[in-house]
């Protein structure tokens, strides 16, 4: 396989304390020995520090943002303050991250490279990839805490009172970036020294303008900007034959889906499981994916946060990992119906006493989990439970994106192929899943080779799906609910095996279809956190005020709380103690 630009980031790393421009201060201000006299002098210089800033900058997984949401509960204060956001507790002292280190390699780049003796185009090209990755961190920041500084050099050494921009400054900026660049990047990579796939390409700009231009409301830019993503190279990846483990879960896809009764195609449903589950597997994670339009690249030996986090994080406390970051059943419950109508959806009570049924009569067997589980498929009697009864006929991405109890996962090599998700509601080892459930998709099968706990395969944090929903709801906001926004949504739909979206709808009923699409199309990628900055104050006050996240047998969690002040993160103590002037602009509701 060929080797992506990642594979060079150790390099980069070394080579960028050259210059020692990387403080790991997490404000605006220079380290004061900031000094490039000698270096700056060649291609492979630019090469070097540019890589470094990719490591720096590169979008990682999205599911510590959702745990900002209802969607994913993260059970450890240290992996971040989800919790605390979710019942309105933030405060400076738990403020969002205030990091411009990546910002500050960037201008210091932008500022120096021109000393290199290298191709004018190629560098051009190189000022084009550092601008674009930081209009996306500061798509990011702005997001988070609404004004941010613009800062575009590299700040004189004892710089202070540096002020905020306005949100619609900071907005302006990251559209002006990303449309530039568009205009500069190239449309693919040949690959090899100085070409390497997986750089950002024209696409991957226009693919962040649309996503910027949708959280901003500018619906006719979004859908200009999605059109011409759509007019690329890219498609909805597919697989078209199964695994023998994959078989075998297909044939237990029996007892979760009455295929001949709902007349539901069979061989489209379990193959759109498993392309859809596959986008994230090593065999078919990478740039060749004709679904990844930029991601972050994984190297053999190199470890990286976001490797660990796939491995350790979300893996089940069955396979090693820690159950970090899980599902809750608020998402599970969002996931459609297989014949693409709102589920039929037990109490909480219901789900318990149907939990706690199933649960008491595989203690009470003498079994192991493994045994019992099988037992009750190969007599067709797991899909008589209640429990299982509302977990059944169910979208394809629900069986593909989460680990559900007593439902079979035969891929995983650590878990051989007699794998079956047990939740323990009491007396547990350590580790286990607060939710009730764990994430399946973006878990990797095995870990690294090297003996590392890292996942191997690379992370798509922009897919192509995600433009073909951007299309669609942007498109209806601007000329209504048409042919040309079912075909989109259909699209996904049919990857999936799951029929087509209704063909008449008003243009509110088409903006909740499309917005419940996002929410299980995309799911656990942080795509909720950042719908959220965008809906209604009476969408969160129905789905996260006096809301509680319950697991299977009962037990809430949380119960969530809202206020307008979340609608934005605190800026940090220590921020404001670097930079004293934030202090008389903290966000609204945390001074």
């Amino acid at each position: 396989m060929e080797k992506y630009i990642k594979s060079i980031i150790s390099l980069s790393i070394c080579m960028v304390f050259v210059f020692s421009f990387t403080s790991c201060d997490n404000d605006v201000l220079p380290t004061a020995d900031t000094s490039a006299d000698s270096y700056w002098r060649t291609e492979r210089d630019a090469w070097l520090v540019l890589n470094n800033i990719y490591t720096t900058l590169t979008p990682g997984m999205g599911v510590y943002e959702d745990s900002y949401t209802d969607d994913v509960y993260s059970q450890y204060p240290w992996d971040g303050n989800g919790p605390i956001f979710l019942r309105d507790g933030l405060s400076a002292a738990t403020g969002a991250d205030w990091d411009f280190v990546g910002i500050r390699r960037v201008n210091d780049f932008l500022e120096n490279v021109d000393r290199c003796d290298m191709n004018d185009g190629v560098r051009e090209r190189m000022k084009a990839e550092a601008r674009f990755l930081r209009a996306v961190n500061y798509l990011s920041k702005t997001l988070e805490l609404g004004k941010v500084p613009i800062i575009t050099t590299v700040l004189a050494p004892g710089t202070q009172n540096i002020e905020r921009d306005s949100v619609e400054q900071v907005r302006q900026f990251i559209i002006d970036e990303l449309r530039e660049v568009s205009g500069i990047l190239p449309d693919a990579y040949s690959g090899g020294y100085l070409q390497e796939r997986g750089r950002a390409t024209r696409y991957a700009a226009l693919a962040y303008l649309s996503r910027a231009a949708l959280l901003f409301g500018d619906y006719s830019l979004a859908e200009s900007a999605a059109r011409q993503v759509m007019a690329g190279p890219f498609s909805l990846f597919t697989i078209s034959t199964l695994t023998a483990e994959q078989e075998k879960e297909a044939v237990e896809m029996e007892q979760y889906i009455d295929f001949d009764a709902l007349g539901i195609d069979r061989d489209a449903f379990v193959r759109g499981m498993f392309s859809y589950e596959s986008l994230w597997l090593p065999d078919y994670a990478g740039p060749e994916n004709v679904e990844y339009i930029f991601s972050r690249q994984y190297a053999e030996n190199q470890p990286d946060q976001e490797n660990w986090i796939a491995y350790l994080a979300l893996r089940p406390n069955q396979l090693g990992g820690w159950s970090a970051t899980t599902p809750t059943q608020n998402l599970v419950n969002s996931y459609w119906s297989v014949t693409g109508e709102e589920p039929d959806l037990l109490s909480v009570s219901e789900r318990a006493n149907g939990f706690n049924q199933l649960y008491n009569e595989f203690l009470a067997s003498g079994l192991t989990f493994s045994e019992f589980c099988e037992q009750k498929v190969a007599d067709g009697t797991i899909k008589d439970y209640t429990f299982i009864q509302e977990l059944r006929n169910r979208d394809s991405r629900l069986y593909a994106s989460i680990l559900l109890p007593f439902k079979g996962w035969f891929e995983t090599v650590q878990g051989g192929d007699d794998f079956y998700y047990r939740w323990w509601p009491t007396n547990v080892p350590g580790n286990k899943s607060l939710s009730g459930y764990n994430f399946r998709k973006m878990t990797p099968l095995d870990r690294s080779s090297s003996g590392n706990d890292d996942g191997t395969a690379d992370y798509p944090n922009f897919r192509y799906a995600e433009i073909l929903l951007i299309f669609a709801e942007a498109h209806t906001h601007t000329t209504g609910y048409d042919g040309e926004t079912r075909a989109a949504l259909n699209e996904i739909r049919n990857r999936c095996g799951m029929p087509d979206v209704p063909t008449a709808l008003s243009t509110d009923q088409a903006l909740d279809l499309i917005r419940k699409e996002r929410r299980i199309e995309l799911a656990g990628e942080g795509a909720r956190a950042m719908d959220l900055t965008r809906y209604s104050d009476s969408y969160w006050l129905n789905t996260l005020n006096n809301v509680p996240i319950v697991t299977p047998s009962g037990g809430i969690l949380l119960t969530m709380r809202w206020s307008e002040r979340m609608r934005l993160r605190p800026l940090p103590q220590e921020a404001i103690d670097r930079n004293p002037i934030l202090g008389q602009d903290q966000n609204p509701g945390y001074q």
